[in-house]
């Protein structure tokens, strides 16, 4: 019989992670909703995932009561449009610039929608709804960069640039107690 000693290696350091939470603003764009998460030792990954609050608004405001190529065809377009990014999600690529403070850049896509206003004509004069233009919905490449900055004791700042749409993510992560446990094995 032949017993194999198996040497105890030492346990990898857990990484440190920040899951944030916040707002995307923006003097002329519309605003998102969503958050950051990243994971890290030496260097990590993270993913950014935001949902738009304008498109919410015109979902309420849109109809399905006439198809878009119909309402070409048939020509009752006002020509407005109102326009919102519906969703998105961004990859991340995580460094660390010291072992508290990550920065972070990555790229992803983002949904675009465009609704159009139709006067129809069963309805009274100058009453109008909305239709989703098909043509003009795609998803758009998105990119984004970023920082988490602890301010004190387990809140920490989160501060991104989103290129789709053009906003500055403002966001906090609470980091739990033992975040920090295994900096030191970095």
């Amino acid at each position: 019989m032949v017993f194999v000693q198996t040497a105890i290696g030492q346990e990898k350091p857990k990484p440190v992670k920040y899951n944030a939470f916040g707002m995307g603003f923006d003097l002329y764009e519309p605003l998102m909703a969503g958050g950051n998460h990243v994971s890290y030792r030496k260097f990590g990954f993270g993913i950014g995932w935001r949902f738009g609050i304008t498109n919410l608004e015109m979902k309420k405001l849109e109809s399905n009561a006439i198809p878009y190529d119909t309402a070409v065809a048939y020509g009752i377009l006002t020509g407005k449009n109102k326009s919102a990014y519906a969703y998105g999600a961004t990859f991340n690529f995580v460094y660390p610039i010291t072992p508290k403070i990550p920065i972070y850049l990555g790229l992803g896509v983002v949904r675009y929608r465009e609704i159009a206003e139709v006067q129809p004509p069963f309805n009274n004069p100058g009453e109008t709804i909305y239709i989703t233009d098909i043509y003009k919905t795609k998803f758009k490449p998105n990119f984004q960069v970023g920082v988490f900055l602890p301010l004190f004791d387990e809140v920490v700042l989160n501060l991104a640039y989103d290129y789709l749409p053009r906003t500055v993510f403002v966001g906090i992560a609470i980091s739990g107690p033992f975040n920090y446990e295994d900096i030191d094995s970095y």
